[in-house]
């Protein structure tokens, strides 16, 4: 049984302002085509998507997913929606809410490489390099945390805290 923590680990404010500086260096990479991980990727995408606007800037989304209800990855990675993606050619952002074991990422841009893509980029709210098992890094992080189960801005548990403007820590409770 988990609770949320009493106070948020990363305030709304802090999370503003590092989308500020964290969307500068991703304009300077100009991709041209951003692909959000479902569900958990889809605010910080959108906050993202709205600070590097292009007019040519084309959004595309994908579900992947090895978490289930739980707090532990299954191991067992579903990718679904690549095949409505074109990325021949093009420069591409893969944004997610978290780099955890890496697996994900590591699935979805393995995924990708046979795609076509000109380069592919990730970019990634939190960094979780305690639990990192694939061998892969985030081109662009928002903020690196410690070994703890996180919700809020897009984050969930079993579905839940995902509209918080801020991210907080689950805490065991004995009740």
């Amino acid at each position: 049984m988990y609770r949320k923590s009493d106070k948020p680990l990363i305030t709304a404010q802090a999370i503003n302002e590092r989308l500020e500086s964290l969307a500068k260096d991703i304009a300077a990479f100009g991709c041209d085509i951003v692909i959000t991980v479902l569900s958990g990727g889809f605010l910080f995408s959108a906050d993202i998507s709205k600070r590097i606007a292009s007019p040519k800037l084309q959004l595309a989304f994908i579900r992947a997913s090895s978490y289930g209800n739980g707090t532990e990855s299954s191991g067992n990675l579903k990718i679904t929606g690549l095949e409505n993606i074109d990325i021949r050619g093009k420069k591409v952002l893969v944004i997610d809410d978290i780099l955890d074991t890496g697996n994900t990422m590591f699935g979805i841009k393995k995924a990708l490489s046979g795609m076509g893509a000109e380069e592919i980029r990730t970019c990634v709210l939190l960094d979780k390099p305690a639990r990192r098992t694939a061998d892969i890094t985030a081109d662009f992080v928002g903020f690196e945390i410690e070994n703890k189960f996180v919700v809020g801005y897009g984050l969930d548990y079993a579905g839940d805290y995902r509209t918080y403007p801020e991210i907080w820590t689950m805490e065991e409770s004995d009740g």
